[in-house]
């Protein structure tokens, strides 16, 4: 997936090699080109931002683990006020899950909804939610935004492809995955994991025991 260099914003990134991703549909349909490049992938399709689902999952052992985080949500928001509002909660819920004695850096990658989305989300805009972000990011040392909605918003063909008018086709994300690895980055020796939230099985409920299963189960230990 070829990078054209010129699109690129330059100053932010590349995250390094092995920065755990995660994110929505956006984060899922560069997952394969990432995980090439060693970046793990963890997603779900139609996930918004939100306290709970960034706590979930940057407490996880990969992530926990990786040199850096790489955020791509936002684009299943309103980007309303409230959106707004939450923004320094979900940063402080990033900020206190942070390794200790080896703080990840974390990247968040502003989400763009074309004109031409004409969605359940079509009447609100992105705008703010993305100038929070930046905003966000000039206060806070740990933090940068890999601003991919300033470049999307030039090319609305890359979203003509897609049903909804909201998924890049593979030109966007090319950029995408040039924002975040660098448009230089070289395949990894091994591919990183992707996790599609969406096809993990459940834990297994615990097998119901009968009542003569239980009364055996009390006379055997009772008689140990």
């Amino acid at each position: 997936m070829a990078t054209p260099a010129e699109d690129v914003p330059t100053g932010v990134g590349p995250a390094p090699v092995g920065s755990y991703v995660l994110g929505d549909s956006i984060s899922l349909s560069v997952a394969p080109a990432l995980s090439r490049l060693g970046y793990p992938v963890t997603g779900r399709v139609g996930q918004p931002a939100s306290t709970a689902y960034l706590q979930a999952h940057l407490a996880s052992s990969q992530a926990q683990q990786a040199p850096a985080w790489v955020i791509i949500l936002g684009t299943n928001n309103r980007g309303d006020e409230a959106d707004v509002a939450r923004i320094d909660e979900w940063l402080q819920a990033v900020k206190d899950l942070r390794t200790k004695g080896a703080k990840q850096h974390v990247y968040w990658v502003t989400p763009h909804r074309p004109d031409s989305y004409a969605g359940g989300l079509s009447d609100w805009s992105l705008d703010s939610f993305d100038a929070a972000l930046a905003l966000a990011a000039s206060q806070r040392r740990w933090l940068d935004v890999l601003d991919f909605n300033a470049v999307a918003i030039t090319h609305p063909e890359w979203f003509e492809a897609d049903g909804g008018h909201l998924h890049p086709d593979e030109a966007g994300q090319a950029i995408l995955v040039g924002l975040i690895a660098g448009p230089q980055a070289t395949p990894a020796e091994h591919p990183a994991p992707i996790t599609d939230l969406d096809k993990v099985a459940p834990p297994a409920e615990p097998t119901p025991v009968s009542s003569e299963e239980a009364y055996f189960q009390d006379f055997v230990f009772s008689n140990d």
